[in-house]
């Protein structure tokens, strides 16, 4: 709720409290630059992923990692361009496993939290040369979902393969 702090008591040992607006607004801020990591298929330590995270990424500022429950991490960034950054390049993998990145959310549970979509690599093997078009293209990513980007050698016609 969105309102004056107050305290009401709901049941023996049990109370409400109602956070100002200002407060929630204070203690949100220093996660706007976070992001809500899962591996998928595998559980992996703390220590573990924090590591190959730095690797992976390649931050220019600090990070720190906080384990939640369920296989959720939050990676908090001190710059904004490492926070975007990461949003959009990848895929990215952890030994073969597709790491699951969304922005923080205020009020994020782990453990009702679902998975609605997820972005992938989508290779066309042995795709013709002539569906290296614009339009064919468009109509394919159609079928498959939204299409974040095309390879390079795909837009420009130069690899088929």
């Amino acid at each position: 709720m969105e309102s004056e702090s107050s305290v009401e008591v709901i049941r023996e040992g049990f109370a409400v409290v109602n956070l100002s607006r200002e407060t929630k607004q204070r203690i949100r801020a220093p996660w706007t630059n976070a992001l809500i990591v899962k591996v998928f298929g595998k559980t992996v330590g703390f220590n573990y992923l924090q590591s190959k995270l730095h690797t992976l990424w390649k931050p220019t500022g600090r990070t720190d990692c906080v384990d939640l429950e369920c296989d959720f991490f939050v990676i908090r960034f001190s710059c904004r361009e490492d926070h975007d950054t990461v949003l959009k390049k990848g895929p990215w993998f952890i030994r073969e496993h597709f790491l699951s990145i969304r922005p923080w959310v205020p009020n994020f549970r782990p453990n009702t939290a679902n998975i609605a979509s997820v972005a992938v690599w989508v290779r066309l093997p042995k795709l013709p040369i002539e569906y290296y078009d614009a339009e064919a293209l468009k109509e394919i990513e159609q079928a498959i979902g939204t299409v974040l980007c095309i390879d390079t050698h795909t837009a420009s016609e130069t690899r088929g393969r």
